[in-house]
C-alpha cells in the first residue's frame, strides 16, 4: 500500500551522500526509583531544515519495501500504531514511540554502518536499511522481540538510490522498551549486531562496543571532589570549587566525547522520585548536549561550509505512553499522550512540531504589579 520512505529519499541521501558529518545525536536512558524509564535524545542536522513533524502512524497499515531495480521487498501490516518524527515532511522515521510504549531513536552512523547483500529470492524477507524504524515501531513490544526477529530479515540498501546519490543512509538505532531494557542495533560488515545497551546511552560511530571500550580511558571520573587534606609538601590541593571530580570529562561534541559525558550524567544522576522529576532531569542532561549554530562547520573553507546544529529534542515516557518534544524555535516542552490517540484508520496523520517557530515566553509583569 505505502512505498514508504523513496519519496523523500531524493530529498535526503544527496545531502547523506555528501557531507558525512551533519548528523550528530545522542541517545540516553536513565530510570525511576521505581525502575520506569525515560528515554530521551537530541537531532543535531545541519544541512538543511528538516522541517520535521510528529506523525501519528495507525496500526493494521500495509507497507511495501522498495529494494530498487523496480525489485519490491517484504510487505507488512503494522501490529500496533505509533507516533514519531518524520523528515522533509516525508514518512521518515527516525525517532518515536509506539502504543506499547516501544521507544525507537535513529542514530547517525557514518563510516561503520554496511549493510546486507541483496539475494535473489529472498524478497519476502529483505527491507531497505531505512525502512527499519517504521517496521521496527509497528511490529514489537519488547526488545526481546526484535532480538528474535531482526536475524531473519535481509536489510540492505536501495541500490538505484546508492548509484544515483553515493551512499546509502549509514545509520543505527537505539530501543527501548517499558521493561527498561534497551539495545542497540548495528549492521557493520553486512553483519547485524544487538548490543544490550545496559548503560543507556549512544551517540554516533565509532560502533557501541568501540564506545564502551573507551570508556576505560576514564575510570577516574566521579561526582565527588578533592578532599582538603590532600597536599604536596605542604602546598594544599584543595580544589578551586566544586566538581573536581570530573577534571577530565571531555567536552568536545565528537560522538566519543558526547558518550563519555553522557555516561557521566546518567550514571551519577539521583534517580527521580517520580515521572514528573524524571522528565525534568532528562530535559537538563540533554541540555548538555545542545550544539548552537555556528559551533560546529564542516565544509571546504570558511566561505563554503554547511553547519550542524540541535534541531529538536525528545523524551519518551514510557510507562505512561507519553511523548514529549522541543526545538530549536521554541523550547517550551510539547507532548501526546498515546493512550488517548486514536490509532485506527487507513492514512499516516501529522502535526508540525511547531504552530509558529518563536519562543513561547510567558510575560509575567502584570504580577508583580498587581501586588
Amino acid at each position: 500500500m505505502k512505498k514508504i520512505f523513496l519519496m523523500m529519499l531524493s530529498c535526503t541521501f544527496v545531502i547523506l551522500a555528501s557531507q558525512a558529518d551533519v548528523k550528530a545525536c545522542t541517545s540516553i536512558v536513565i530510570k525511576t526509583t521505581d525502575g520506569s524509564p525515560i528515554y530521551g535524545r537530541t537531532m543535531e542536522w545541519g544541512a538543511f531544515d528538516l522541517h520535521a513533524e510528529l506523525v501519528l502512524v495507525p496500526r493494521q497499515l500495509s507497507f511495501t519495501s522498495e529494494l530498487g531495480g523496480g525489485r519490491k521487498g517484504m510487505t507488512w501490516k503494522n501490529k500496533y500504531g505509533f507516533v514519531a518524527m518524520n523528515a522533509v515532511k516525508k514518512p521518515f522515521v527516525t525517532d518515536g514511540m509506539n502504543e506499547t510504549g516501544l521507544t525507537l531513536g535513529v542514530l547517525y552512523f557514518p563510516g561503520f554502518a554496511e549493510y546486507q547483500s541483496f539475494r535473489d529470492g529472498e524478497e519476502s524477507h529483505t527491507l531497505n536499511n531505512v525502512d527499519l524504524s517504521a517496521y521496527i515501531l509497528g511490529q514489537f513490544k519488547t526488545v526481546n522481540e526484535i532480538k528474535a526477529d531482526l536475524p531473519k530479515l535481509r536489510v540492505v540498501y536501495n541500490k538505484d538510490i546508492d548509484k544515483a546519490f553515493g551512499a546509502p543512509a549509514p545509520l543505527h538505532l537505539v530501543a527501548t522498551d517499558s521493561t527498561g531494557a534497551s539495545i542497540v542495533i548495528e549492521y557493520v560488515d553486512g553483519k547485524l549486531h544487538i548490543y544490550d545497551n545496559t548503560i543507556g546511552v549512544m551517540t554516533n560511530s565509532p560502533p557501541y562496543d568501540w564506545h564502551i571500550l573507551n570508556l576505560r580511558n576514564y575510570p577516574q571520573l566521579t561526582a565527588f571532589g578533592g578532599h582538603a587534606d590532600k597536599n604536596i609538601k605542604g602546598v594544599s590541593l584543595v580544589p578551586f570549587g566544586a566538581g573536581s571530580g570530573m577534571l577530565g570529562l571531555p567536552g568536545d561534541v565528537t560522538p566519543p566525547s558526547r558518550f563519555v559525558r553522557a555516561v557521566a550524567f546518567t550514571s551519577t544522576t539521583i534517580p527521580p522520585e517520580n515521572i514528573a522529576s524524571g522528565i525534568n532531569e532528562v530535559s537538563r542532561i540533554l541540555n548538555n548536549f545542545d550544539i548552537p549554530r555556528g559551533l560546529v562547520r564542516e565544509g571546504k573553507s570558511p566561505e563554503d561550509y554547511h553547519l550542524n546544529f540541535t534541531q529538536w529534542s525528545t523524551i519518551g515516557d514510557i510507562k505512561n505512553r507519553r511523548y514529549y518534544w522541543w526545538t530549536e524555535f521554541n523550547r517550551r516542552m510539547r507532548m501526546v499522550d498515546l493512550k488517548k490517540l486514536n490509532f485506527e484508520g487507513n492514512k499516516i496523520r501529522s502535526i508540525p512540531l511547531d504552530e509558529v517557530r518563536t519562543e513561547d515566553i510567558k510575560d509575567r509583569t502584570n504580577a508583580l504589579i498587581s501586588r
